[in-house]
């Protein structure tokens, strides 16, 4: 009876999988990278943040996206990515006879207008971030990178006025450490969950998204130590049981505005503002809380190139660990200005970044983008200086509980008082043809002022400039 069952489920399978198929639309797309990095003092020496392995300088890197909509029609559809992530040359997956898997998702989720109304409604592993101006690619809080840092989340818009006002609401578990059950019988904070609120505003020339985002993070929920670098305080590292917190649970949150004006054509201006707190609750010591403000111009006049300046300040440690960190608490950010090398963010290719954290900074940068006097030739030319606002004993004393240099700090990408980094990228993209392009990318980073109070001898003798060049091809689909 089972068989008999189960022969005619597949026979009407058969019947309606053509009629299905017809109905829906499949569209594919993604991008291949292939390209060589030569990095010089990544760290500004010759070594790892800790400076206990010597650097390998030339490194060959390739990567895949593959993205995929089933579009049923304009109100319903399914994403699904598929990436072969970077890796290198010789490494990995990119070993001879490929014995790691390489293939994995990095997007599944599905988006539909509920009927009869504008409503969207986004479900499954998708791009999740807070607002943050477009000028600084992405935000600073929580980033999703182009989908690259997907989160598992339920995200709702509701239109109220039409291209002018409507409400986002979502909710997105980032970690679950343990699923199902845990391992033994007493209950532990595994999971870290938030929820998010904008309201975009938009009129001619002007747009504005005051946001807000909550977090509950349960003090098991990162075993591996994933956020460690952007939640917790130094003073957290001196805990007895090594978790960064006291309490099962910590509330934390953020709020925030971003607007944009470009009523003043051809200039354009930018400003986000952002607070946060994280663990409010728990011991003072283990708190973090902190703001962060960016605000930047362009000019759209020129049509050989369009020029931006732009300028941050964030606050920094005090001299104190007794009551916490005073940066700003970040979960995954990406953010930079003007595509500064500086800073991990909006780089054609990866692993070519000093990757210094904007936390407990101040700067300036000045860009030329797009810069165009040959035919299928674009540049790009930025200059960016950063200093620190945290107070060196501040530094000093989260280096000493954390346990030594690179483990929670790291010379040269968190800045003291006093420290600084000024950095030059010159930028270049050739279009062979119109998917495909030949890229060349060039960096050079000096730092200065860098205190041995915090960093000890070894690794500031050893401090010197580091250069960066990089080639590939980008192929999009």
């Amino acid at each position: 009876m089972r068989l008999r069952i189960l022969a005619l489920a597949l026979a009407l399978v058969a019947v309606t999988a053509p009629q299905a198929l017809a109905a829906t639309e499949v569209k594919m797309a993604g991008d291949a990278r292939i390209y060589g990095v030569f990095f010089a003092n990544r760290n500004f020496t010759g070594w790892d943040e800790t400076g206990t392995r010597t650097e390998d300088r030339t490194t060959i890197w390739q990567r895949l996206r593959l993205r995929t909509d089933f579009v049923a029609n304009e109100n319903l559809k399914f994403r699904f990515g598929m990436r072969i992530d970077d890796e290198a040359w010789g490494h990995g997956y990119l070993t001879a006879a490929n014995p790691q898997v390489a293939i994995e998702p990095y997007l599944a989720y599905l988006q539909f207008k509920w009927p009869g109304t504008d409503i969207e409604v986004t479900a499954g592993y998708q791009p999740f971030s807070v607002p943050q101006t477009e000028v600084f690619y992405d935000s600073i809080v929580l980033a999703a990178d182009d989908g690259d840092q997907s989160s598992a989340a339920l995200h709702v818009k509701i239109p109220v006025v039409e291209d002018a006002f409507a409400i986002e609401a979502a909710y997105a578990r980032l970690l679950a450490a343990n699923r199902t059950y845990q391992p033994d019988t007493t209950q532990i904070g595994d999971a870290f969950d938030v929820y998010q609120l904008a309201l975009p505003v938009a009129v001619e020339g002007f747009s504005a998204t005051p946001w807000g985002l909550v977090g509950v993070y349960g003090k098991g929920a990162d075993p591996e130590g994933l956020f460690d670098a952007g939640l917790r305080s130094g003073a957290s590292y001196l805990n007895p049981s090594g978790y960064g917190w006291k309490d099962n649970q910590n509330a934390m949150w953020w709020a925030g505005v971003a607007i944009t004006v470009s009523a003043l054509d051809p200039f354009k201006f930018y400003f986000d503002g952002i607070y946060g707190d994280a663990a409010s609750s728990d011991r003072e010591r283990n708190r973090r809380r902190g703001y962060f403000l960016d605000a930047g111009v362009t000019y759209t006049g020129l049509e050989w190139a369009l020029p931006g300046v732009f300028g941050w300040l964030a606050s920094g440690e005090d001299a104190s660990l007794a009551n916490g960190s005073e940066r700003l608490p970040v979960i995954t950010p990406k953010w930079a200005p003007g595509t500064s090398f500086l800073f991990d963010g909006d780089q054609e290719f990866a692993n070519n970044t000093v990757g210094i954290d904007p936390t407990g900074t101040w700067g300036l940068a000045i860009s030329l983008r797009d810069i165009s006097f040959i035919e299928a030739l674009k540049s790009r030319l930025t200059v960016a200086a950063i200093a620190g606002t945290s107070s060196p004993a501040g530094l000093r004393k989260a280096v000493a509980a954390s346990g030594g240099v690179g483990e929670y700090l790291a010379m040269g990408k968190n800045l003291a008082q006093g420290e600084w980094v000024i950095g030059v990228n010159f930028d270049h993209s050739y279009a062979i043809t119109q998917e495909l392009s030949l890229t060349m990318q060039t960096g050079y980073a000096s730092p200065q002022g860098l205190k041995t109070s915090i960093w000890g001898h070894r690794l500031t003798n050893q401090a010197s400039d580091a250069w960066m060049g990089s080639i590939g091809f980008l192929y999009t689909f």
